[in-house]
């Protein structure tokens, strides 16, 4: 072999090598839209195992339909007709391709007179000035420039990345110049290329420089660039699956996390689909559902690849939510509201792959958590929480009312016998008192536990007699009491102490009397308010309400006249009694905030005894109008009064008492063949039916009814033709006979009391 031929040989070995090493070939761009006519350059590179750009290889390019677009040995495509075509880069055995989409022109020519066509200008060599001028990309202006600028200012690339820069031509004050001739350059070819377009390649991992410099009649400005070269992991961000449904279409991200998040350029990637019936994806990562099912995306370049599922779902037709869109939810400061939201198909089943969009739209005054549905009020004002669904028009709009609630419990006071558990239930309320809703996080407190403890949940239990405060203290600080009265279930008056005095006991201990109050007057006629936190009395011809342990009692006005018999109306705001102010006894109702009560009967017979029904519509009273004495019932205004029992001659009908249920319970007393005979009875208002609850061998002069009607409390008068009267006990539920409770001999008890 001749000395020229071996050197032959010797040269085209590299290329030979670089051939047999190269493990990628890639195309840029990977896409192209061309119009009928049009050219444009495709750039193909070649890179090792490692990455690093190989510069020297030989690259045949193809076309697989030269009937679409061709393209030259330069690598320069022209648009031929419309269609899609693939061009192929191979370097030995690896290659690399980009698709060419071809469209018409908006203006095709007619075939006798074809339009002239510039010859393709092959790629300029690094250092080259462009044919153009390179003014490509440059924004317009006027005036001369002073200062030229490279956007963007620092280059990161991942090895074999490309990206163009552009120059922006500037005056002074920072406003665009007319746009100037420019040639690039490269301060560092082996880090990273650029050429005339401003296209830098990424050859190998470091740091380099790229200067573009404007032409000497310009004024020869110069801008550089820092590029870094980095091998990094890419990311694709948006987080999976993703979801979305047949015909919708989304478009995924290509990022870098170790250089701040930058995105990938799309065009030196390619994506695809693995199951092209579910989910389609161009080479832009622009991803089309087809049908529902589940796929992977992969997306590959830069010598790497990574996946993403994606999950078509059913189509949606509409959003169940909760609570109701039409209605203003309000939203107490610091407080939670939980909202709900489900897709659901044209057969109103739940479409759970289906994504759904929150959006607050005033984050001051509240903030939201899409993973929990928990919205947080911040600050009083009104805002709106949208939730959109998948496709045009799906959402619901929820208008939101943050406001600076107060906690309001279910009771401020009650009264509760020794041992009893009671449930307190919190709310939010507004400035006007009304309640918005429930206030679930709260935190309960005992002032007084050896009165009475509560649970974390509310519960109260009466564990010592006395006065206690329950706090509750809601998010912010706002705080509720309720006072709670810890008292025995039944008051008795008894004279142990010489006069009689009101005592309470517990069913389960009656011959333990405690004493509540400790006055000089005479205490008869107890009757509990309906919470039980109070007990209003007779004294010395007045009443008196005090709080349950027997503090705190305060008379009713009365002037010289003789009230008593005493009772709460049901929401405990009253009293009805009985009163001689009239010069004979009529039945009035005096409210605990006003000073004068109003009269509901006016007749010239006696009107006594009052009660009123659960519901607080009906008055049950005693009155003599019609030569007898009976139960009589009335309106709560006083109106529509009339008989309910119609007894003449020796029987009469008294004490009046209704149940939890609206059912009436009286006294009936009378003689039957010379002898006393009483019986307590229950009625029904509706059907007038009576049942006998006590038998007819006691004399009873009065009696009181627990209110679930379980417990029978029984004043008989033992002493025959002299009155002595004792307390006997009878248990209804499980039939057994009247009981009396100890007592001392000279002891007498009167008008006994239930607490509710």
């Amino acid at each position: 072999m001749s000395l020229l031929a071996r050197a032959a040989v010797i040269l085209a070995l590299p290329a030979v090598v670089a051939a047999q090493n190269v493990a990628e070939v890639q195309v840029a761009p990977p896409s192209v839209t061309l119009k009928v006519g049009e050219r444009s350059g495709l750039l193909a590179t070649a890179f090792d195992r490692v990455g690093n750009v190989i510069p020297t290889v030989r690259v045949l390019w193809s076309s697989n339909n030269i009937q679409v677009a061709k393209v030259d040995n330069n690598g320069t495509v022209t648009g031929v007709g419309a269609g899609v075509a693939i061009i192929e880069a191979r370097v030995g055995t690896r290659k690399g391709t980009a698709a060419v989409q071809v469209v018409p022109s908006p203006t095709a020519p007619t075939a006798a007179t074809p339009p002239p066509q510039a010859e393709p200008t092959p790629p300029a060599a690094p250092g080259a000035a462009a044919p153009d001028g390179s003014l490509s990309g440059q924004p317009p202006g006027t005036g001369t420039p002073t200062v030229l600028r490279m956007e963007p200012t620092t280059v990161y690339l991942l090895p074999s990345e490309n990206v163009r820069a552009v120059p922006r031509a500037l005056k002074d004050d920072g406003s665009p110049a007319a746009p100037v001739p420019v040639t690039w350059k490269s301060l560092r070819p082996d880090i990273a290329s650029v050429d005339q377009n401003g296209v830098i390649v990424a050859l190998a991992p470091g740091q380099g420089t790229i200067q573009v410099t404007s032409s000497a009649n310009t004024g020869g400005l110069t801008a550089t660039a820092p590029v870094v070269v980095q091998q990094a992991d890419y990311a694709i961000g948006e987080p999976g699956p993703v979801s979305i449904g047949p015909g919708e279409a989304d478009t995924l991200h290509v990022f870098v996390p170790s250089q701040g998040n930058r995105l990938v350029s799309p065009l030196t990637l390619q994506w695809s689909s693995a199951d092209l019936n579910i989910a389609r994806v161009s080479l832009t990562g622009v991803v089309t559902a087809v049908a529902p099912g589940k796929t992977t995306l992969t997306v590959s370049g830069l010598l790497q690849s990574k996946s993403i599922d994606v999950v078509v779902h059913r189509p949606v037709e509409l959003l169940a939510v909760r609570p109701k869109w039409q209605d203003t939810v309000s939203v107490p400061i610091q407080t939670t509201v939980k909202f709900e939201a489900s897709a659901l198909a044209a057969d109103r089943t739940p479409v759970p792959d289906a994504p759904l969009r929150w959006t607050l739209v005033d984050t001051s005054l509240a903030t939201f958590d899409p993973a929990s549905g928990v919205l947080t009020g911040r600050k009083a004002g009104r805002t709106q929480l949208v939730v959109r669904g998948p496709g045009l028009g799906l959402s619901v709009t929820w208008n939101v009312h943050v406001i600076a609630a107060a906690v309001k419990l279910s009771a401020a006071r009650i009264g509760l016998p020794l041992g009893r558990h009671y449930v307190v239930k919190g709310n939010y309320v507004d400035d006007a008192g009304a309640v918005i809703g429930p206030a679930p996080e709260l935190t309960w407190a005992s002032e007084n536990p050896q009165v009475a403890t509560v649970g974390d949940d509310g519960t109260v239990t009466a564990v010592g007699y006395g006065h206690g405060r329950i706090d509750a203290t809601g998010p912010g600080g706002r705080r509720a009491v309720m006072d709670v009265f810890v008292q025995g279930e039944i008051v008795i008056p008894s004279s142990r102490s010489g006069r009689f005095q009101l005592y309470t006991a517990e069913r389960a201990n009656l011959a333990q009397l405690r004493r509540i109050n400790d006055d000089t007057m005479t205490a008869t006629e107890p009757a509990f308010s309906p919470d039980g936190s109070r007990i209003a009395y007779s004294a010395e011809r007045q009443i008196f309400v005090m709080d349950a342990d027997g503090t705190n009692a305060k008379g009713i006005p009365n002037a010289s006249s003789t009230d008593g018999h005493a009772q709460f109306t049901p929401d405990g705001n009253a009293i009805l009694f009985q009163s001689d102010r009239t010069a004979h006894s009529e039945i009035f109702m005096q409210s605990l905030t006003a000073t004068e009560p109003v009269q509901l009967t006016q007749e010239p017979n006696a009107n006594s005894q009052p009660a009123m029904s659960p519901d607080g519509e009906t008055i049950a009273f005693v009155s003599t109008r019609d030569g007898g004495t009976n139960i009589w019932l009335m309106g709560k205004d006083g109106s529509n009064q009339r008989a309910f029992t119609k007894n003449t001659g020796t029987f009469r009908c008294v004490e009046p008492r209704f149940l939890r249920d609206g059912s009436l319970v009286y006294l009936l007393q009378g003689k039957d063949g010379g002898r006393n005979l009483t019986q307590v009875i229950k009625a029904d208002i509706g059907t007038g039916k009576v049942t006998p609850l006590t038998g007819a061998d006691l004399n009873l002069a009065n009696y009181a009814i627990s209110p679930a009607g379980d417990i029978l409390a029984l004043i008989v008068n033992v002493g025959g033709g002299k009155p002595f009267y004792k307390l006997y006990i009878q248990p209804l539920s499980t039939g057994g006979a009247p009981m009396p409770i100890p007592s001392g001999a000279t002891e007498q008890m009167l008008t006994p009391a239930f607490m509710p």
